[in-house]
């Protein structure tokens, strides 16, 4: 079976199933892949909403759209295991995480949070994106102190 590709990188690589793949770099893969989708469904949501648009809405709108992009690329750099790519995931999360605060925030405001099914997919979000960004944070952390040990070591 022929992989999928965009630009020399597999859109579901194989290598993300060796037992040495890093587990965060594979969990946030998906999650980036996911969000993009997620922020799809958001814009479409947010489009069929009564007009006017609350500046709330507006900005969610113009965020969700123009992070989709970003969010699959991150995905997909990722799962390719493109390592140089962690630190801007991680401040892409870093932004993205109070985004979606203020997103379940409002739709808990408006009282849209009063389906499980959507307390379900909001709050699990964002659960999702806080935990995304601490176990990239903290793995991006701990591939530094490595490298700047290795570096002290090989010094003396």
């Amino acid at each position: 079976m022929r992989e999928l590709k965009i630009a020399n990188l597999s859109l579901f690589p194989t290598s993300r199933f060796d037992y040495t793949f890093p587990l965060p770099i594979w969990f946030a893969g998906l999650w980036f892949y996911l969000k993009s989708f997620l922020y799809f469904c958001y814009v479409y949501n947010l489009g069929i909403e009564p007009t006017p648009y609350t500046p709330g809405a507006i900005f969610e709108i113009l965020y969700f759209a123009g992070a989709m992009a970003p969010a699959f690329a991150f995905g997909l750099l990722l799962w390719n295991n493109r390592s140089q790519f962690l630190l801007p995931a991680v401040v892409f999360l870093g932004i993205d995480t109070p985004v979606l605060l203020f997103h379940v925030l409002r739709l808990g405001q408006a009282g849209y949070l009063d389906s499980g099914l959507t307390n379900v997919v909001e709050f699990g979000s964002l659960g999702l994106n806080v935990m995304a960004f601490g176990w990239l944070l903290s793995y991006w952390m701990t591939r530094r102190y490595e490298e700047q040990s290795r570096k002290g070591k090989g010094r003396k």
